[in-house]
């Protein structure tokens, strides 16, 4: 089992949520944590969090949204700038033990220095902070509601191949219906569905080892299937909350915004024995 250096966020301690045991009964140890007591992006003192789909060019505007998804948002952040400056633009707010990513329609005097996108949000992941093969990673998160919404929870190979790729959690527009997948070049994806209570935090987890990849909403087995031969290989983790595209489409006069995907932790462990 490969495993990158274990990550803990600077300053902060483990929640009691952390987990001894996975809900399938495997012991865990903690490798990853944090609790969002603040945001910290990488570049800042003890920074974990990239704001990109990185590498790439952070103050730049490649890296920032999946035009393959057709999605109508561009991800910013507080560094970003252009010729004229700083765009001055931050999805991230941290407040009360939890981070809240935003997504907003693009302020009208802004639309031409940022390519005409229509939406402004927000995306973390932890490469090049922390990567693992095989364990449990879990967020505990609410979800936004509206038509067009595309908050996700999810796995990309640290080698930057494509696929792999573990959708942990994606909802669509309608928060009570979370979708779990897993893509590969040698396997077909299966569409994993469980319901869910809307307005309400939930734990959205994935057990992932050489043999299977098992999904858990709080700590209910949503659904299984086998391991694909090339998921075998270092991941990294995100989050995300996108606007529009094929799947949810676009949003329309009753989507709320500012919309708010509000995540409480993102832990990561190992198994005690894989």
């Amino acid at each position: 089992m490969a495993l990158a250096a274990t990550v803990f966020a600077a300053g902060a301690s483990a929640s009691p949520g952390v987990l001894a045991r996975a809900p399938d009964g495997r012991p865990l140890t903690l490798t990853f944590f944090d609790e969002f007591d603040s945001f910290r992006p990488l570049g800042t003192a003890g920074g974990i969090w990239r704001t990109t789909f990185g590498p790439g060019d952070e103050k730049g505007l490649d890296r920032r949204t999946l035009p393959n998804n057709g999605e109508l948002e561009l991800y910013v952040d507080r560094r970003l700038a252009d010729s004229q400056g700083a765009i001055g633009l931050d999805p991230f707010h941290a407040h009360g033990g939890v981070l809240e990513i935003w997504a907003t329609p693009t302020p009208p005097q802004l639309l031409a220095r940022l390519d005409r996108h229509p939406y402004v949000s927000g995306v973390i992941t932890t490469q090049p902070s922390f990567s693992q093969t095989y364990g449990y990673f879990e967020m505990r998160a609410k979800l936004p509601s509206g038509k067009g919404l595309w908050p996700a929870f999810w796995l990309l190979p640290a080698d930057q191949s494509w696929p792999p790729e573990i959708d942990v959690m994606e909802c669509v527009s309608d928060p009570t219906t979370v979708h779990s997948t897993v893509h590969s070049n040698l396997s077909t994806a299966q569409d994993i569905v469980a319901q869910t209570a809307p307005d309400q935090f939930h734990v959205y987890a994935v057990a992932w080892d050489s043999k299977h990849v098992a999904f858990f909403v709080d700590n209910r087995k949503s659904g299984e299937v086998e391991t694909p031969p090339d998921l075998n290989k270092p991941m990294y983790m995100l989050a995300n909350l996108a606007v529009g595209g094929t799947w949810p489409g676009d949003p329309d006069a009753a989507t709320p915004f500012p919309a708010k995907m509000t995540i409480d932790y993102i832990h990561a462990y190992r198994f005690g024995h894989v």
